[in-house]
Formats: structure tokens, sequence, C-alpha cells
């Protein structure tokens, strides 16, 4: 099975690998300490992702909770987590960036 990971980049996260009940507790661990401040904006791509399940929209959902609801925009939604988003009525609880802002 391949891992996810994590990566900082200039103003937030990348993630990488499939975000899956198998990888997605590590993950969780591994969030950096900032994120969990809520502090500045927090811009997390996805463009990465190669496969998810509903516990990697689970992960962004605590990350945004963590940050107060505020605060966390995704970045390169790969179409295949679009459904459980769509299908779990979070379209607009999880906020994308726009193509203006990559």
């Amino acid at each position: 099975m391949t891992q996810a990971h994590l990566e900082e980049i200039p103003g937030g996260l990348r993630l990488m690998g499939p975000l899956t009940r198998e990888t997605v507790p590590r993950l969780w661990s591994e969030a950096p300490a900032w994120l969990r401040s809520g502090d500045v904006p927090c811009r997390v791509d996805l463009s990465g992702v190669t496969r998810s399940d509903s516990a990697g929209v689970a992960l962004l959902l605590a990350w945004l909770r963590l940050r107060g609801g505020q605060g966390l925009v995704c970045a390169g939604v790969p179409e295949h987590m679009r459904p459980l988003i769509r299908l779990s009525d979070l379209e607009g609880v999880l906020p994308e960036a726009g193509p203006q802002e990559g």
C-alpha cells in the first residue's frame, strides 16, 4: 500500500497519495501545530491525492473544525473526491480555491 504524506508548502500543506481509512490516522498525527492553531489562513493542496474515501473528507472537516471553521481553503480537489463532498452535502462547508487562486 502506498502511504500518504504531508508536505509543507508556502501558506499551507500539500497532501500526496491515498486519503483512506488506512492512511488518515497517520496524517492526523503528523499535522503541524500551526494547522491546529488556526491563526493564519491555510491552503490545502489536494492535487496529489490519488484516491480517497470518506475518511479523507473527514480529515479535511476535522482540520476545518480545529481552525474554528475558517481559514482553510482546498485547492486542486481531484474529480474523484467531488462526489464524496457532494454526497455529504459539504460543498458549501469545505471552501475551495477559485481558479485565480490556483
